[in-house]
């Protein structure tokens, strides 16, 4: 890049979110030194990590909406909100990226003035408005997917156009650190919170094993009473001067100090988890819940990731669940057993795992090692050789997605599955093949309207014809991703890229919904045949019958 780029970033939501966008940024100014970055974030969550921000941002500009409306009439609140956008817009942006998907973020991004927008915004109309296929598929794949092979900074990236995978370098000093384990046994909801007995059963057997560990115990002001409760538990009682509370006491930045210093980290998948990333402190993380490893694991490749192997999870916040399955799945002595190896600096890999737990821990749970690779993060399972039915949908679609929305072409090989799963695969073969029919009408009845736009008098009923045939197509894609889940990613995208068309007459959008159709029938096409050559090796598969359907 030769000449000065001015980019407003704007990020709304919590402080992980927040740490998770610093890393993307950081990795573009990498590439792009001469660019200019602008953060525009919430006071309440930015304000505590400034310290970390500010190594990266040229500028921050932050606000509250609630001090907008908290005291004041609607006239004053007014005044002020244009008086932000006016400071806002005083920095002529060349680039504008909504990295938030809230409501309010988009009315943000539309009133700042730039020469190109990223992410959701607003048009004339007051209509959402995405025109840059990553942000499409963050809104339909990352929001209510479930089968998102890309780690959240990496997305970033990718919409950010950042073309290496820039880290932060070791550190060289590791070894010098105490001999320090900071703990997060918090989270923000109750289903994503494993439960305080099991980190007390966690703590004392990390504490017999490692007589030379000091336990450090982090979190926000509203976590200090659970953390008292935690260190007055009776198992704990003579261990009382090698824990220490300071949840509720340290501000991000102590915690940051804290975690700089430290040989290991567990906890929930947090903003602790990301600070430790930042302080390249290795990572042992509990995901439980709502929570989506491969989005939002923290963006290091020194963390160890237990998932568990419940067929409910991840679950839906607003999903109501009272016995937390998923809880019982990772046992604390899987936990401690991973914890003191990477503790003592051991390595974990598969080998460790089959020799230092039991068949019965690794059928409840699943084990990842974090990675780096020329696309980003990547998550390793070492506790299985054999995927699951929607282990292998991700890793079919980080290859379609990293192909068609990146223009990069990957050699990894196709899963290796079981026939159980083979099985499963095998099902979603109808739905493959009716939505590739699907698209293939797509394609078909826009060309229709094409032609008819062509013709010198203009048959509006026909055309309208036409119009409601793809809408019938649009209601029976839906119909089949209900009847098979896994295909919602590539429905779902399609659906947006379609409703996202730009175009100033019928034709023009039709033409470019045309290329959607089309496009769409092509990755339903890879999808089958990469279903078939899974599947070949257990179920023999008749390709000519199918090319028939």
């Amino acid at each position: 890049m030769n000449k000065e780029i001015k980019v407003a970033i704007i990020q709304l939501t919590r402080i992980g979110d927040l740490i998770q966008t610093l890393q993307a940024a950081r990795q573009f100014k990498a590439e792009n030194p001469e660019a200019k970055f602008t953060l525009i974030a919430r006071k309440q969550f930015a304000q505590g990590i400034l310290f970390l921000l500010e190594t990266v941002f040229d500028d921050i500009i932050l606000f509250d909406t609630k001090e907008f409306f908290k005291t004041k009439q609607l006239a004053e609140a007014t005044k002020e909100v244009n008086f932000l956008i006016d400071h806002i817009n005083q920095h002529k942006f060349d680039l504008a990226i909504n990295l938030s998907y809230s409501k309010s973020s988009t009315y943000l991004c539309s009133l700042i003035q730039a020469k190109c927008k990223f992410g959701p915004h607003r048009n004339t109309k007051n209509e959402i408005l995405i025109e840059d296929k990553w942000s499409q598929y963050v809104y339909s794949n990352v929001l209510n997917g479930t089968s998102v092979p890309f780690s959240l900074v990496d997305i970033y990236r990718y919409i950010m156009g950042v073309q290496e995978t820039l880290v932060l370098d070791p550190d060289p000093d590791f070894h010098k650190r105490d001999s320090n384990i900071v703990l997060h046994p918090f989270a923000s909801q109750r289903k994503k919170k494993w439960g305080l007995n099991r980190w007390n059963e966690l703590i004392y057997k990390l504490a017999q094993e490692n007589p030379d560990a000091q336990f450090y115990i982090v979190g926000g002001q509203e976590d200090a009473d659970e953390a008292a409760r935690l260190i007055h538990s009776p198992a704990l009682e003579k261990l009382q001067k090698r824990i220490h509370i300071r949840a509720g006491k340290d501000k991000i930045s102590d915690t940051y100090q804290l975690l700089s210093n430290a040989k290991l980290f567990i906890g929930h998948d947090s903003m602790v988890s990301h600070l430790a990333a930042e302080t390249l402190t290795p990572s042992l993380i509990i995901s439980l819940g709502t929570v989506k490893p491969f989005e939002t694991s923290s963006y290091s490749a020194h963390t160890i990731n237990i998932v568990p192997k419940n067929k409910c999870f991840p679950c839906k916040v607003e999903t109501s669940c009272e016995l937390l399955p998923c809880h019982g799945s990772i046992n604390y002595q899987v936990v401690s057993t991973i914890a003191s190896a990477m503790f003592k600096d051991v390595p974990i890999n598969t080998k460790f795992l089959k020799s230092h737990l039991t068949p019965m821990h690794l059928n409840t749970a699943k084990i990842f090692q974090s990675d780096y690779d020329a696309n980003g993060l990547t998550l390793n399972e070492l506790s299985s050789d054999y995927k699951n039915t929607q282990d292998v949908f991700k890793a079919y679609y980080k290859i379609i997605w990293l192909y068609y929305l990146r223009s990069t072409e990957t050699n990894a090989e196709l899963p290796e599955i079981t026939k159980d799963t083979a099985q499963e695969l095998y099902r979603y073969l109808g739905g493959v093949h009716y939505l590739f029919e699907l698209y293939n009408f797509g394609v078909k009845y826009s060309n229709k309207i094409i032609d008819c736009t062509d013709k010198k008098e203009t048959d509006l009923e026909e055309i309208q014809d036409y119009i409601n045939k793809l809408g019938e197509i649009d209601q029976l894609c839906h119909i089949t991703k209900k009847a098979y889940p896994l295909l919602q990613g590539l429905v779902d995208y399609f659906y947006v890229n379609k409703a996202n068309a730009l175009g100033n007459n019928l034709k023009e959008i039709t033409q470019n919904n045309l290329l959607n159709y089309y496009d769409a029938s092509n990755l339903a096409a890879v999808i089958n045949d990469f279903i078939e050559k899974s599947v070949n090796p257990h179920i023999a598969v008749n390709t000519d019958a199918n090319k028939e359907v």
